[in-house]
């Protein structure tokens, strides 16, 4: 593998491990009920709600990287049997624990829904992915056959549907769900594709990325706060914030495309990056099952409001970053375990197939 590919990889980890990160924050700032509990318009609301911001392009970041890293390989089935087994094994694993530890919690729904974990949608995400997964070899045929012309246009033709349409209409006319569907994730994932097959030929430097980043995050931001308050505006300044926001996706393109030129990092921080990376899909799994959500996390980090903006911030830092090792590590741990069947398995078949003297 060249330097340059080994370096791009590099960045993309970090990306993908820093995305699930910001999801987890939002999960902690939002459903942990520290964001409702801070006082409207102080300096931890602005940091908080800055820090908000800045994680708003996470899944954007995902859905980049899912295209810009699928386009042009195989996708087979049996791949996406796997992240059905990773789901449905958190899924019955929570299940089981949270029954163990308090039984009269569980309803009917919840002790099936483990067997069920996409037409349950206990995972949104994943749900919407099973889906996507099924189209991109399509979406794949379709990007492979586009010139770098119609490359351009097709990528400004989905940020104006899907996107900037969705901004100044007063309808939702094309209706991604604020992007909680898979018509998003496959408008993300052609995004991707068209950067992987006909890249930028000229790009802002690094650190220019990065501000744009931030830039946009806040002002996004900036907009939905005062927008809102605006009677007879036409425009939707109440979704600035979401997936769908114009602003949110220059965002995650901007950090995306900051990160793909990351410098090369130490041996010692390359390593943590590359071994966290295919785990950090588990982070995500484990802490948004809906029991977790609702026993563990639902109105957790609220007290942090009580503190003051530095703490409040490193608090909440604190406890994203915690979800984050404890999700890495107990995917590890979940890895072993599929390791060590499917070896069990490979075993079995092996035996069966060996002829008896």
């Amino acid at each position: 593998m060249s330097q340059s590919t080994q370096t791009r990889l590099s960045g993309l980890d970090v990306l993908r491990n820093g995305s699930m990160l910001m999801v987890v924050l939002l999960h902690v700032s939002g459903v942990g009920g520290l964001l409702a509990a801070l006082p409207a318009g102080s300096l931890r609301w602005w940091a908080l709600w800055g820090l908000e911001a800045l994680c708003s392009c996470a899944v954007n970041c995902y859905g980049l990287l899912s295209g810009y890293l699928g386009v042009g390989h195989r996708h087979p089935l049996s791949r996406l049997g796997s992240l059905w087994l990773q789901a449905a094994f958190y899924s019955a694993a929570l299940t089981v624990l949270f029954g163990l530890l308090d039984p009269g919690s569980l309803r009917v729904r919840d002790m099936i829904a483990p067997f069920f974990p996409v037409l349950n949608g206990t995972y949104w995400y994943f749900s919407a992915y099973f889906a996507l997964f099924l189209l991109m070899p399509f979406l794949d045929s379709a990007l492979t056959a586009l010139s770098p012309a119609s490359a351009k246009r097709l990528v400004l033709a989905l940020i104006a549907v899907f996107s900037l349409a969705d901004f100044i209409s007063p309808e939702e006319i094309f209706s991604t769900r604020g992007g909680y569907s898979v018509a998003w994730l496959a408008v993300l994932y052609l995004l991707g594709g068209c950067l992987r097959l006909h890249p930028p030929a000229r790009l802002p430097r690094p650190w220019l990325l990065l501000a744009g980043y931030v830039g946009f995050s806040l002002l996004a931001l900036v907009g939905k706060t005062f927008g809102v308050s605006q009677p007879g505006t036409f425009f939707k300044w109440g979704i600035l914030l979401s997936y769908t926001s114009p602003l949110i996706l220059l965002a995650a393109l901007c950090l995306f495309l900051a990160l793909y030129r990351l410098p090369p990092l130490p041996a010692p921080i390359a390593r943590v990056v590359s071994f966290c990376a295919p785990l950090s899909f588990g982070v995500y799994l484990l802490h948004a099952h809906p029991l977790v959500w609702s026993h563990l996390l639902a109105g957790r980090t609220a007290f942090l409001a009580q503190f003051s903006t530095p703490l409040c911030l490193a608090g909440a830092l604190a406890v994203g970053l915690a979800i984050f090792a404890v999700g890495i590590g107990v995917d590890y741990v979940r890895s072993l375990i599929f390791r060590a069947g499917g070896h069990i398995i490979g075993r079995l078949r092996a035996d069966r197939s060996t002829p008896v003297n």
